[in-house]
């Protein structure tokens, strides 16, 4: 019993490997279950036995190469009271240490990057987007109350310029083969984003 459970792990992860490096290759739209399953050395039966479709394999992708910096980024929303952008600017490290080091992740943001992802996959991605957005803006709403945020700017338009800080450093990384080092620039970078964020003085 232990050992089908074992082979029936094996044969989703290789799926999920084979499918990372198709799609990474040639873009998610191009790529058909029938080159992911003879890629992976399993049927198309095996295939709809652990995947409903290629959406579902992409969820799954993601959620192997994003959850480390999701969970960072959730716990401090839960966790952070009185100074949820502090805790933010503390995590931003280990978030751009994790990425950059970790080539899985690489090819997950390249993936997601593909504005041809189709139909089914951008209904997907806007789903991701939207709960990432969600996140950043229950940070930035706990920071408004807590007053904080500069008072210019709603949460809402606060957690879409850390969204576009995040997406952009990462962004330019990768298009630029890598030319500058992502966690030393991001680091300071997001950290003069997030100042930004903050009210010029919250005693007044």
């Amino acid at each position: 019993m232990r050992r089908g459970k074992e082979d029936s792990e094996q044969t989703r992860a290789a799926i999920m490997d084979a499918a990372e490096l198709a799609f990474f290759a040639q873009g998610f739209p191009a790529t058909s279950l029938e080159q992911i399953s003879r890629a992976a050395g399993v049927t198309r039966g095996a295939f709809y036995w652990h995947f409903k479709d290629k959406t579902d394999l992409l969820a799954a992708l993601h959620e192997r190469s994003f959850v480390p910096q999701e969970q960072i980024i959730k716990f401090i929303t839960e966790a952070t009271d009185d100074d949820p952008l502090a805790g933010l600017e503390a995590a931003v490290p280990c978030i751009l240490r994790s990425f950059e080091e970790d080539e899985r992740q690489h090819h997950m943001f390249r993936i997601m990057s593909d504005l041809s992802i189709g139909k089914d996959g951008a209904e997907w991605m806007a789903k991701i987007h939207a709960d990432m957005r969600a996140t950043f803006c229950t940070i930035t709403t706990k920071a408004r109350d807590n007053g904080i945020l500069q008072a210019e700017l709603t949460p809402e338009e606060a957690a879409i310029t850390l969204m576009v800080s995040f997406n952009g450093v990462i962004s330019e990384w990768m298009r630029s083969g890598q030319a500058f080092r992502l966690c030393h620039f991001g680091t300071s970078f997001l950290s003069r984003q997030i100042a930004w964020l903050r009210l010029r003085d919250p005693g007044a």
